[in-house]
């Protein structure tokens, strides 16, 4: 991950780059988990309801399920805080986050391929496989809870990458600007290219949700070999962007 000095860096293209790469992480990984579970893992949208109507049904072990996903994903934001949040450094330790989510995708691999879950088998029709469904979204939730966390402190919280509510309402708040160069935004003045990256934020969520929805039915868990290799050039480019300034007398 990059660090960003000010809010105009978010929107340079090597750095757009990166939240488009995280994007396209997000809308994979939550593709993934739907398939897995039936569950949506990278927003929080409606569970608190969720949660309401399955404790309500009598249905507690379903409605802990549920509320795990809310709790994971804010926890995502807790450990970044934590991590990212320190005045001592310049630069936060970016690479620490970014390396917790490639080992966290990393261990999700390993108890889809162990054996112990299969992805050709609903968890729903054998009970032995609602826990390991549990710990499994538990992980996705987390993992994109590190991920929009990371990215939107890094971006001044320009920057969304794991839903599309707030992205869709802001491309819509702007859209006839950007087509009408007469039509002027009165309260939300902002760069055109701005709606544009936003516009191609969601363009690449969609193509990781397409991607793993025709990857995961023929590959199973093989498919977050993908979302696994980006993370990890992400870690390592955090890391040298991190020495980088170590050697410069940044940090």
């Amino acid at each position: 991950m990059i660090h960003c000095e000010h809010v105009a860096d978010v929107y340079t293209k090597d750095k757009m780059s990166l939240w488009l790469l995280s994007a396209f992480k997000a809308g994979f990984i939550n593709s993934a988990g739907f398939l897995i579970s039936g569950k949506f893992v990278s927003h929080v949208t409606g569970f608190g309801t969720q949660v309401g109507i399955a404790m309500g049904h009598s249905d507690y072990f379903f409605g802990a399920e549920l509320l795990i996903i809310p709790v994971s994903f804010i926890m995502g934001g807790v450990i970044s805080s934590l991590v990212l949040d320190r005045p001592t450094h310049k630069i936060p330790a970016y690479h620490y986050v970014q390396g917790l989510i490639t080992i966290l995708i990393a261990i999700v691999i390993l108890l889809g391929e162990s054996g112990l879950v299969s992805s050709d088998v609903p968890f729903d029709a054998d009970q032995r496989y609602q826990f390991i469904e549990f710990a499994i979204i538990g992980l996705l939730c987390l993992i994109c809870g590190l991920k929009n966390s990371l990215v939107t402190w890094t971006t001044f919280g320009k920057i969304r990458v794991t839903h599309l509510t707030g992205i869709s309402t802001d491309i819509g708040l702007h859209l006839i600007s950007m087509i009408n160069p007469r039509y002027k935004t009165i309260r939300l003045k902002e760069h055109k290219i701005i709606n544009v990256y936003r516009i191609a934020t969601l363009f690449s969520f969609s193509i990781g949700a397409f991607m793993s929805a025709l990857l995961f039915p023929s590959f199973g868990y093989k498919a977050f070999y993908i979302v696994f290799g980006i993370s990890l050039l992400m870690t390592i480019l955090s890391i040298q962007v991190r020495k980088k300034s170590l050697l410069a007398g940044v940090l």
